[in-house]
């Protein structure tokens, strides 16, 4: 007969130990007396408390792609259509300067086994 664990028959268990420093930051928080009192006067609950994140807010553009609807991001496209061509355009010559300058490195580095190869075998044999 298999016994099905169930709130009445588990057994307790050790749980975790954090050993790692808190990384709470002091007088951040409110107790629940003030936030509901805060809440009933129709307060702001945070009260200038609210911790400061940093999310990359230097590369962020200040727009967020999910809050907008179909014809926001269709307009912000269109403004930047431009902007998107020019950056392809200068993407595709980057890449073809590379493929270039890889030809010539090959180029280079094949002439050198070449002349290497014809000076070992011109060179006199004693």
């Amino acid at each position: 007969m298999k016994v099905f664990k169930q709130w009445s028959n588990s057994k307790p268990t050790e749980g975790k130990k954090f050993t790692m420093p808190s990384l709470t930051v002091p007088d951040q928080t409110m107790s629940m007396r003030t936030i509901l009192d805060r809440f009933a006067k129709g307060l702001p609950v945070v009260d200038g408390k609210e911790p400061l994140w940093d999310d990359d807010a230097e590369t962020s553009s200040g727009i967020n792609p999910k809050m907008l609807d179909l014809v926001d991001l269709q307009e912000l496209g269109m403004k930047n259509q431009d902007k998107i061509q020019r950056l392809e355009k200068l993407k595709k010559e980057e890449e073809i300067t590379a493929a270039q300058k890889k030809a010539e490195i090959k180029q280079k580095a094949k002439q050198e086994l070449l002349d290497e190869l014809k000076k070992a075998t011109e060179a006199p044999q004693h």
